[in-house]
């Protein structure tokens, strides 16, 4: 009997070039294996595939099939009823595993299997999981589709790990120091920057109680909206701390994308009264067809937010606040650029780490925890974009940041 050709594997080209792109969306998906089951179906023309990934005592299981009539669903196994869950881990994971009474392997070939349909088995080593495929023997059981499987188990494998070491290595987000010195920080951090507001807010409320003095409304309404503002800046401070809170855990941000404008986000940003205190021009210079971006419009608010109260906290008074926007190659780079007293370059490099803040002249006395930075680069990071800054001492600085473009157009 010839041995069927397969066309989607006559080229190693082009399978090579879908297992890089298998890779990448390993990355990019994180802890996401549905589509992993459907991709290798799709792929290598298989009839069936699961991928199972073990988690403390279950074993969650993904199945997709060519079967049209029949649709991806995910289940959970008892760990105790796999046999791969039992191996010993100093075995040799890279051969296929043959067990006919796996619950896994019974019930893809209850669903996808034919007479003349084999499956083959890949657990992963650590006892992670297992990659499973179902076919015709000469497919399944070939060197070349072997391989393949074996070594899309190991990129599996490796995706896991990444997700386990997440939580154990420092990030560029997080400091070096232990739990307890970080929590230290942050407390004291947090009592400093806190005082000034909560201060500011019983003097202004101590003055209104004063039952000596008739208060025109014109200045009752003034000292309330100071009282506002004021409120409003110790929320920004405990949101903050609650951000970093749980990225030191985490290490990820959820997002909510949509499709958004960014023009629209900085004029809504800067009708915020309290960025026009010290009587800044703020110009805005976007194109006309500034595309959308996939982005969640909540965090990338934060962002500007924080960049514009940078800016306007660093210059003096009458001075000129420039946000531009400008597409190039697949995504957007948004600056903003301020006239104000500028950063060394022993301090630029230093900027987006939790805590820091620069120690010279009127920096020490604005408001902060050095938080906002690091919450702004994790945020732009988690939507595939990056962050940085240039600046001159006396001349100012100017902060970038990048996002990936999206399909809609304005």
């Amino acid at each position: 009997m010839n041995q069927k050709v397969y066309s989607k594997l006559e080229y190693p080209i082009d399978i090579t070039t879908k297992m890089l792109h298998f890779a990448g969306k390993l990355l990019q998906e994180h802890e996401n294996f549905k589509w992993v089951p459907d991709w290798l179906v799709r792929t290598l023309g298989i009839n069936g595939c699961a991928v199972g990934v073990i988690l403390a005592q279950h074993c969650i299981v993904h199945f997709n099939s060519q079967d049209q009539s029949s649709q991806a669903d995910t289940t959970e196994i008892d760990v105790d009823v796999l046999w791969c869950s039992q191996q010993d881990p100093s075995g040799n994971m890279n051969l296929p595993c043959h067990v006919f009474d796996c619950p896994v392997r019974r019930k893809v070939v209850e669903r996808y299997g034919r007479a003349d349909c084999e499956v083959t088995c890949f657990p992963m080593a650590g006892k992670k999981g297992f990659l499973m495929a179902c076919g015709e023997g000469l497919q399944v059981n070939s060197f070349s589709v072997i391989e393949i499987l074996k070594a899309l188990t190991q990129l599996v494998e490796c995706s896991l790990n990444i997700e386990q070491d997440v939580g154990k290595a420092a990030s560029f987000f997080l400091p070096s120091e232990n739990v307890a010195q970080m929590w230290s920080e942050m407390l004291a951090g947090l009592s400093h920057d806190l005082r000034t507001p909560l201060a500011c807010i019983k003097g202004y409320v101590t003055t209104l109680l004063r039952e000596d003095v008739n208060w025109e409304p014109e200045d009752r309404n003034d000292f309330l909206q100071i009282i506002v503002e004021e409120t409003d800046h110790i929320e920004d401070l405990i949101n903050n701390l609650l951000d970093a809170s749980t990225l030191s855990w985490k290490g990820d941000i959820e997002l909510k994308k949509e499709p958004i404008l960014l023009p629209h986000i900085v004029n809504k940003v800067l009708r915020d009264q309290s960025f026009h205190s010290k009587n800044h021009q703020f110009t805005v210079l976007f194109p006309r067809d500034f595309p959308f971006v996939n982005a969640d419009q909540m965090r990338i608010e934060q962002v500007l937010r924080n960049l514009v109260d940078n800016a306007v906290k660093y210059s003096t008074e009458n001075t000129e606040i420039v946000i531009k926007g400008e597409l190039l190659s697949g995504e957007v780079i948004v600056s903003v650029a301020d006239q104000g007293i500028g950063i060394g370059d022993e301090h630029l490099n230093r900027l987006f780490e939790k805590f820091f803040r620069v120690s010279n002249g009127i920096q020490e006395h604005q408001k902060g925890m050095g938080l906002g930075l690091p919450l702004a680069r994790q945020i732009l990071i988690s939507h595939g974009g990056r962050i940085w800054a240039t600046s001159k001492l006396n001349h100012g600085s100017t902060f970038y940041f990048t996002l990936p473009v999206g399909t809609e157009t304005k």
